[in-house]
């Protein structure tokens, strides 16, 4: 789980090939392809990250998210689109296609875009396709009955604005993961109680501002910097009330927040573990009319 302390570990996809590889690429055309976080299976059997220990499919997360979209989509879903919003590198929009939707990746930076392309030649799922854009743009690629949002909103400085437009585009359902910010930080386990600003407002919203990139160089060198921000060089956590808040009115009239993936202790890992840390859950938006 993302909690910035591994943000520079990589592994080089090139040191698990041997060989020419089915679609007739070389490992020389692969060594710039690297994963940071998404352990995929790949349909030879080997995995992009096996230093994870456990394939994405088994990460709480991904669990989670299957079990929503079991309820809401358990049938024909053939003709449903799901839009991975800040894809990384595939890892659950391979995952979401291998249950049948119809799957759009997206993101905004060439080495995750490769790293997707690469996950892509070596899965047979026709039902499944990456593009190279800003999240904003989703417009650009038609409607969705779904979009699933995990480690991006947290990247942005106008959140608000970006379920906003995310919900234009959304017909039923909405799943967020992401961090949120506390109205007081006195919990000395609490990891960004020295990373964010004191609290404030930005869109109406209560919350924090947290800083992107240390200086200027490190912004010119986003693209290297896998998990930042692109065009902001701050982003705003809301509150977790006012998260809330702001995906009901963006246009999900039935607003959860789901716990499960900190499953089997729920109480402990609320009250001291990682969810206690690191102020990050799931949330759950439903159009229902």
């Amino acid at each position: 789980m993302d909690n910035g302390a591994n943000r520079d570990r990589t592994y080089s996809v090139s040191g698990i090939i041997s060989g020419e590889t089915s679609d007739g690429l070389l490992p020389q055309d692969l060594a710039e392809v690297e994963f940071t976080a998404h352990n995929i299976r790949l349909d030879n059997g080997e995995f992009t990250k096996p230093d994870i220990g456990y394939a994405i499919n088994d990460h709480p997360w991904f669990v989670s998210a299957k079990r929503v979209l079991d309820v809401i989509f358990p049938h024909n879903r053939e003709n449903v689109r799901l839009a991975d919003l800040g894809c990384l590198e595939g890892g659950y929009a391979v995952e979401f296609a291998r249950l049948g939707f119809q799957v759009v990746g997206i993101d905004v930076r060439e080495s995750n875009i490769a790293a997707c392309n690469y996950v892509k030649k070596n899965t047979n799922l026709p039902n499944l396709m990456f593009i190279k854009d800003d999240v904003n743009n989703i417009y650009r690629y038609g409607d969705f009955d779904i979009v699933f949002c995990c480690g991006l909103l947290y990247h942005l400085d106008r959140p608000s604005d970006f379920l906003k437009i995310a919900s234009k585009h959304t017909k039923k359902l909405l799943i967020l993961q992401t961090h949120f910010s506390l109205e007081s930080e006195s919990n000395p386990k609490y990891a960004f109680s020295n990373s964010l600003s004191a609290l404030t407002e930005n869109e109406g919203l209560s919350g924090r501002w947290y800083a992107e990139f240390e200086n200027d160089a490190a912004f010119n060198n986003r693209e290297a910097l896998r998990w930042s921000s692109w065009e902001n060089r701050q982003s705003f956590w809301p509150r977790r009330e006012y998260l809330i808040q702001a995906i009901y009115e963006a246009g999900f009239d039935l607003v959860m927040e789901q716990y499960d993936s900190l499953a089997p202790n729920i109480a402990e890992e609320m009250l001291h573990g990682y969810y206690c840390v690191n102020s990050r859950g799931t949330f759950v938006g439903v159009k229902t009319k």
